[in-house]
Parts: C-alpha cells; sequence; structure tokens
C-alpha cells in the first residue's frame, strides 16, 4: 500500500511538472528562461515545482484584469482628470531633448509644464519636508512606502498623519505586505482607530495569484492636497536616516514635485489604491493655487509593474540610454542589469558616450552585492567608469542624461525592479532640474572610488564563488 502511494505521488508530481512545463513554453518571456524552467520541471519536477509558481510568474494577471475592469467603469472619471491637466500638457514636438517624447508614449500620458521640482537629499531633508507639508494639509494626505517600520521615524510619520485625519483630512496610507511586516494587526488597528486609513498591498490574496508571493508594491510616493507630492528612494525606518550603526549615513534623493505633476502621482497611488480597497479617492484633483510659473520645469510619471504589456521599466532605462550623446550618469544600490540592458550600455560607451555608474561600497543585499562584481569585466572601456560610494550607503536610483534630461525613482537597475515590482519614476525634461541632479551625482563622485576589473580579480575565491552564483541568481534576486 505505501509502495503504491509513493508510485502515485511520483506519477503525479511527474504530470504537474509536465503541465507546469507546458505553462512556461506559453508564459516565461525570454527563451533563456523558458529553457531553464522546463529542463528543471521536467527533469526535476519535486524541486523546480515550488520555486516555478513562486518566482516563475512574471506578469501579474490578476492586478491586469482587475484594473482593466475597473478603468472600464471609471472610464469618465479618470477622462476628466486628464482633462484637468490638458491646460499644462507639453507638445511632444516642443520637449527638449525630442527624444523624450517617447517617454510620454511609454508612460501614457504627458509631459507637464509648471512645475516647481526640489532635489531632497538624505532623510532629514526628505522627511522633514514631507512632515511639514502633511501638517498643513486642508484636503487630503495620500502616502505610500514599501518599508515602513514600527520605530521613530514610523511613528512620527503615523503621528502627523493622525492629527491630520483628526481635524477631517482624508488621510490613507498604503504599504506593501512584505516591506511593511512590522505593522502587525494591532498597530494598524491602532492607527485606524484615530482615522489613518491603512491598507496594504498583498500579491497573494486572490485566486490563481494566491501562491505567487514574488511581487511586491516598491512605489514610495507622497501627495499633500494634489498640489505637492514627494517621489524617491527613501523607506520609513530609521535607518533612513542614518540611525543605524552598521550602515552609517544613508544616501538616499527624493523630489519634491509643486505643480500640475503632483496629480499624476495621485493617478498612481489612487489606481493602486482602488485596487487594494475597492474604494475611490476624489478629493483635490484640480491643481491649486497659488501654482509655480505655468512655464516652470516639465516633468511626468512613468508608474511600471508586472501587469504592463510591454515591460515599461525595461524599455524606460533602454530608451535612457539610447538617446544618451555626451553623458549618461546612473545611480543604483542594485545592479544587476540583463544581458539587453548591459549591450544598450555597452554600445552607448562605443558611441562615445561617458557612462558613470554609482554603486555602494557597503552591501545590505550580500547576493546582489556579490553578482554585481561580475560586471566589472564587462563594463571595461574607456568611456565606462564605475564608482563604489564610500560615504555612507548608497540607496538612491537615478539618472542624468547629456544636459537635459534627469529622472529620479524608485526602480534599481535589476530584474526584480524591471519585471517584478510596481515602481514609479519622475522623467524630467528640463535643462535646470538636470544640472542639479548632475551636480548631486558629481558630489557623490568625489565621496567614492573607482574600480575596475581588478576588483573582481582581486577577491578572495569564496567572494569570486558566491559572485558566479549570484549571477545565476539574478532573475529573482
Amino acid at each position: 500500500m505505501t509502495l503504491w502511494l509513493f508510485s502515485a505521488l511520483y506519477l503525479a508530481v511527474q504530470c504537474i511538472g509536465f503541465a507546469s512545463a507546458v505553462h512556461a513554453l506559453f508564459t516565461v518571456r525570454t527563451a533563456q528562461g523558458t529553457l531553464a524552467w522546463v529542463i528543471g520541471l521536467v527533469a526535476m519536477p519535486s524541486l523546480a515545482l515550488p520555486l516555478y509558481w513562486v518566482f516563475g510568474c512574471r506578469r501579474f494577471d490578476v492586478h491586469a484584469r482587475v484594473m482593466s475592469q475597473k478603468k472600464s467603469c471609471h472610464q469618465e472619471e479618470i477622462q476628466a482628470v486628464l482633462g484637468r491637466l490638458a491646460p499644462y500638457q507639453v507638445s511632444r514636438d516642443d520637449l527638449i531633448p525630442s527624444d523624450a517624447a517617447a517617454f510620454a508614449e511609454l508612460a501614457g500620458q504627458e509631459f507637464l509644464r509648471g512645475n516647481d521640482l526640489r532635489l531632497l537629499i538624505d532623510g532629514k531633508e526628505t522627511f522633514d519636508s514631507i512632515i511639514a507639508e502633511i501638517e498643513q494639509a486642508k484636503h487630503s494626505v495620500y502616502v505610500q512606502f514599501y518599508i515602513v517600520r514600527n520605530d521613530g521615524l514610523g511613528n512620527r510619520l503615523l503621528e502627523a498623519m493622525a492629527k491630520r485625519a483628526e481635524q477631517g483630512v482624508e488621510v490613507c496610507f498604503l504599504f506593501d505586505m512584505f516591506g511593511g511586516s512590522a505593522l502587525t494587526k494591532e498597530v494598524q488597528e491602532e492607527w485606524r482607530q484615530r482615522g489613518v486609513q491603512m491598507a496594504e498591498f498583498c500579491s497573494t490574496s486572490s485566486g490563481r495569484d494566491r501562491w505567487r508571493g514574488n511581487f511586491r508594491n516598491h512605489r514610495k510616493n507622497v501627495i499633500v492636497d494634489g498640489r505637492v507630492g514627494f517621489v524617491g528612494g527613501h523607506n520609513v525606518g530609521d535607518e533612513y536616516l542614518g540611525l543605524n550603526p552598521k550602515f552609517g549615513r544613508w544616501r538616499d534623493t527624493h523630489v519634491r514635485v509643486e505643480g500640475p505633476t503632483a496629480l499624476q502621482l495621485q493617478r498612481s497611488f489612487a489606481a493602486d489604491w482602488y485596487f487594494v480597497t475597492d474604494r475611490v479617492v476624489d478629493r483635490s484633483w484640480v491643481p491649486h493655487d497659488p501654482m509655480p510659473d505655468a512655464s516652470g520645469q516639465r516633468a511626468l510619471v512613468l508608474d511600471s509593474g508586472p501587469s504592463d504589456d510591454f515591460e515599461r521599466c525595461t524599455l524606460f532605462f533602454l530608451h535612457a540610454i539610447a538617446m544618451a550623446k555626451s553623458r549618461i550618469w546612473i545611480a543604483s544600490p542594485y545592479f544587476v542589469p540583463d544581458e539587453g540592458v548591459l549591450q544598450a550600455i555597452q554600445l552607448a560607451a562605443v558611441r562615445g558616450v561617458e557612462v558613470r555608474v554609482l554603486l555602494p561600497q557597503k552591501a545590505d543585499h550580500l547576493f546582489v552585492w556579490l553578482a554585481s562584481f561580475n560586471l566589472l569585466k564587462e563594463l571595461c572601456h574607456p568611456n565606462m567608469f564605475i564608482h563604489r560610494f564610500t560615504g555612507g550607503f548608497l540607496h538612491h536610483k537615478a539618472l542624468v542624461v547629456d544636459d537635459h534630461f534627469a529622472a529620479v525613482g524608485t526602480a534599481n537597475f535589476d530584474n526584480r525592479s524591471f519585471r517584478l515590482n510596481f515602481e514609479i519614476t519622475l522623467a524630467v525634461a528640463d535643462k535646470k532640474f538636470a544640472g542639479e541632479v548632475a551636480a548631486m551625482f558629481e558630489r557623490d563622485f568625489d565621496e567614492s572610488t573607482v574600480v575596475d576589473a581588478m576588483a573582481y580579480r582581486d577577491l578572495p575565491f569564496h567572494l569570486k564563488l558566491g559572485a558566479k552564483v549570484s549571477r545565476l541568481l539574478a532573475p529573482i534576486l
């Protein structure tokens, strides 16, 4: 009897493995990934099956389907919002650089003029500015972060939100289920009692996606009264104020956005909030006075995620690299690009573009840090410079192209941001802002050391081995 049960179980696993291999043939986006999964699922189904159903999916089907249904139900409201932004739209023919028009097509919305943008360097400046705006909120406060700690900064932010909620302001707080695990049900209920509407983004909550816990909502944005928005790399925790002795200074960047593009940030938040709660945020959809000068800085919001028809995050970076004529500078704490993006960077250097990549010297995720060493010999060219930041832990995500384009957001240069995470990026076609971002990079370069392929050769054997293994794990890091 035991042998019969074992044989039946073995046959069932083999059949499920074969069926999953067929599923992989139809759903995995890359030939290399398809081949790897098919071989694993057929040859070692007992090992490969749980890995495939957690990590193998590259499209969040439930999210795509639900959002499509909800958009059709609220198309009039969406069009009304877009109509209010129409006076601020920049003609694609008027954009500088002209290649930036492709970002508008990719984002599905236009660059908007009339913005006042300010770089916020590191945690204190960022959260002082965010909390100051929340304390003045009159209508609405919408807050979204990936990681939220139940610590000093977390409580300071939530206290500011609760005080406005007690004054009748609509306050909504959205966080990722994994990143916000410190906010237990008891903690959430405590803040709800004070009027803060709280919700957690969970990718495993329904139907066929129940076991696909590999998707994350990595967006970090705040919108106050539909007038001022914030977007960038910070999460909510004391370490982002430099209070973790292991990392010391936490080098990060946010952008304060005052003007109509804040409503594009709000539109992104509203879609995420609606997906999670089935509730509509319906206040503050008109750009508020006083506004910055109508000729102000030109910016748009590009959000991306695993429910996109196209890999918008990947395409954003590929186009930014392709349009560079004199320089492209990139900062990313997690730099594990796939072959296509890596080749685009190499081609830019061959074209004569100055390529500078700013990476952390310290590691917070060992495998990602090790994987980046494999790329040093791939990026060995006279026009390429790899900088390791030594002034603390580098976590900001930014780039600058030539003299007229820059971007700051949440997306890293890795497969997780390209394909698995919901990300958000502020793209800016403005010479003044690009100059400010370039100056920020130059200050960071002054606190960095330039490394080359020798940095990999000088590693001890066990770290070289770790780097090779980590590179194999790049699709799920």
